[in-house]
């Protein structure tokens, strides 16, 4: 009997141990942070983010991630708005919502511009100056596309809006050149797509800049590396599905990632970011007032 009772007693000890252990992990994982984050539905930065979630490495790093998936456009404006504390920006478009009252931060960049300018291959176009008053294509001015190839024109005297006779339609397959971008900042890395936060919440929020920047990294790293996670999702972001455009797509896609050692933050590169700003100032890209708001826009 006193054998029965002993063994009766441990089961029901080892039973709420395990209960007690049971709610103590769900309770610990519910006291896990939820950020909801604005990401793009579509393209580079969204197959990163599609990275983060599908690893888990929001949950590894101490945070829960709620994506909220929509256009590059949309994610913007709902940011700026305040629906949502932390989504993808881009430089450009979080200066001017700084120079409007709308304090927006930039935490931690996510890729290069990956744009090329086309012509059709009969086309007599050569060079640029060869396009002068003719259609040209681009994504509006809320884009770093617009932005990057406004900079480098005006380096050369030339007004987009004058010079060519500007069509500004969506960004797929349209943009300006990287290497040129690289060369007028002499850099060897353009930053671009953005993880930004309103000002307000990274006040709030100091201990959970660390923990977004390492999920990101990691996801930096983690699917250059993957091309089976590009494949799964290549044909909902990017709308590749046949063999031939797999195969293609990868690598065109994996070099436009930052290199899986890209620290951030860098002195070097932000000063770089910040001068491409204040001379997009200067040339009369951005409104005058930019340049009191420049070198509060990164998150140190």
């Amino acid at each position: 009997m006193e054998r029965f009772l002993s063994r009766s007693i441990l089961l029901i000890t080892l039973i709420v141990l395990a209960a007690f252990s049971y709610r103590a992990l769900s309770v610990g994982a519910a006291e896990l942070p939820t950020i909801d984050v604005g990401l793009p539905d579509d393209g580079v930065f969204g197959l990163g983010g599609h990275y983060l979630v599908d690893k888990g490495l929001d949950r590894k790093n101490g945070f829960v991630m709620k994506p909220r998936w929509s256009g590059v456009a949309e994610v913007e404006r709902l940011l700026a708005i305040g629906a949502i504390p932390v989504g993808l920006s881009t430089s450009e478009s979080a200066l001017r919502a700084n120079i409007r009252g709308i304090h927006i931060r930039l935490i931690q960049p996510f890729m290069t511009p990956h744009n090329s300018i086309l012509v059709r291959k009969q086309s007599p176009y050569k060079n640029l100056f060869d396009l002068k008053g003719k259609p040209f294509a681009v994504p509006p001015e809320v884009t770093s596309a617009y932005n990057n190839f406004d900079y480098f024109m005006r380096k050369q005297g030339v007004q987009i809006e004058k010079y060519f006779q500007l069509k500004k339609l969506g960004a797929a397959g349209i943009s300006a050149v990287l290497e040129e971008m690289n060369r007028q900042l002499n850099t060897k890395i353009k930053l671009l797509g953005w993880l930004g936060a309103l000002d307000s919440w990274v006040d709030k929020n100091p201990n959970l800049i660390p923990v977004l920047r390492k999920a990101w990294q990691e996801a930096i790293a983690g699917f250059q590396e993957d091309e089976s996670h590009f494949r799964k999702h290549a044909k909902k972001l990017f709308g590749l599905e046949k063999p031939e455009e797999l195969e293609i797509g990868w690598p065109r896609t994996r070099q436009f990632i930052l290199p899986p050692d890209f620290p951030w933050p860098d002195k070097a590169n932000m000063e770089t970011e910040k001068r491409y700003l204040k001379e997009g100032v200067e040339l009369g890209i951005f409104p005058s007032e930019g340049l009191a708001v420049v070198d509060k826009l990164f998150v140190p």
